[in-house]
């Protein structure tokens, strides 16, 4: 550690996250950042309660950045830059999603004034405070998902083919979607084998985020029963 860089949780966070960019998050321990900072893991433990809270200040490190473009625009170019500045963290960072995903976590890699500006512009289109949430979280959802698909393909190791019995009989190979006998399912079969990677899913996530803010102006621009979602909270109590 360098002697004009006295320890703190903010470096003991950039610590870890320099070591989870280069091996992992499974490469973070407060004795290995202790390691890397040349002190004991006590000392850490004078600025961190333990590991659980190093993750969450890890989180907060790489999100040093807006997730909003600077001056005034409109709400569909907000958004459109939020989901581009979630794709540019999860991927820069991929550990980030271990933290994000993990259960009773709650991580904001939001600023609150980026978010209260978000929510005002959604409103000022016409949108209702729920709406607006709405819109927020399916963006965050869209780019959390997509990454996560591009990160599951870049890691997972192919599932050997082993040939099955389906309930109608037909053969397939487990761990592969397709049928035995493709040619009847020639689209099933171009999209089983299209290669899943970063620049793909962020062209998912492009083609998704556009239409999702169409239909934002849409719903907007509708009046009375219009506004109404297709899948209701109602349908759910009545399917049960």
């Amino acid at each position: 550690m360098a002697a004009d860089q006295p320890l703190s949780s903010a470096v003991i966070a950039r610590t870890a996250a320099r070591i989870a960019d280069n091996e992992g998050l499974e490469a973070v321990s407060m004795r290995r950042v202790a390691g890397d900072l040349g002190v004991s893991a006590m000392a850490l433990y004078r600025h961190v309660a333990g590991r659980q809270e190093l993750l969450l200040l890890m989180a907060d490190a790489v999100k040093s950045y807006s997730l909003l473009p600077e001056g005034e625009h409109r709400w569909q170019d907000m958004l459109a830059h939020m989901a581009g500045s979630l794709w540019h963290t999860f991927t820069t960072h991929p550990w980030l999603l271990g933290i994000i995903l993990s259960p009773r976590r709650v991580v904001n890699l939001a600023d609150p004034a980026d978010v209260e500006r978000l929510l005002s512009s959604l409103s000022a289109a016409g949108l209702t405070e729920d709406e607006g949430f709405d819109c927020l979280l399916g963006v965050s959802a869209a780019v959390i998902g997509t990454v996560s698909v591009a990160a599951a393909a870049d890691s997972t190791p192919a599932v050997p083919a082993t040939p099955v019995s389906g309930p109608d009989g037909s053969k397939r190979e487990s761990g592969n979607l397709q049928p035995h006998n493709p040619e009847p399912y020639p689209r099933a079969e171009r999209f089983q084998h299209r290669s899943i990677n970063d620049e793909v899913s962020r062209q998912s996530l492009d083609f998704l985020v556009a239409n999702f803010i169409r239909g934002i102006e849409f719903s907007a621009q509708a009046p009375g029963p219009s506004r109404e979602p297709v899948l209701r909270k109602e349908d759910h109590a009545t399917e049960e």
